[in-house]
């Protein structure tokens, strides 16, 4: 029995001396080392900060595909589109011949923003050039 209190005194001993050697500061210099970070936060937080960063990312990752899927479409060709991504809608501006190439530019622009991922919705702002 006498062992085993001392087993357990000596096992207290040590914890304790280890724990003291946790204390960061200097006693000689009276400096202490830098505070401590802050406790991170919760990995909610943490997921909601990265998928706004992402919802960011994306839309230009979104805006570009679409920009390049337009300038890819031959029957698009000599079209002035540009695209805006803003509020979760993909934008077309410009002006394009005929009725026929504003209904294939926003076709497209759906199609290249759904291959990107996105649920965007496609508003087609494009006029038609007049004759």
């Amino acid at each position: 029995m006498r062992r085993l209190i001392a087993l357990a005194s000596g096992l207290l001993v040590c914890g304790m001396a280890l724990a003291g050697c946790g204390n960061n500061e200097n006693k000689d210099t009276g400096s202490a080392s830098p505070p401590a970070q802050p406790p991170m936060s919760s990995s909610t937080d943490k997921m909601a900060a990265g998928s706004d960063k992402m919802s960011a990312g994306s839309g230009d990752a979104v805006k570009d595909k679409v920009d390049a899927a337009l300038k890819a479409d031959t029957a698009l060709a000599g079209a002035s589109i540009t695209v805006d991504h803003k509020d979760g809608k993909i934008i077309l501006k410009g002006e394009v011949a005929d009725n026929a190439a504003k209904k294939q530019a926003g076709e497209a622009a759906g199609k290249a923003a759904k291959d990107a991922g996105s649920t965007d919705k496609v508003q087609n702002m494009l006029t038609v050039k007049s004759h």
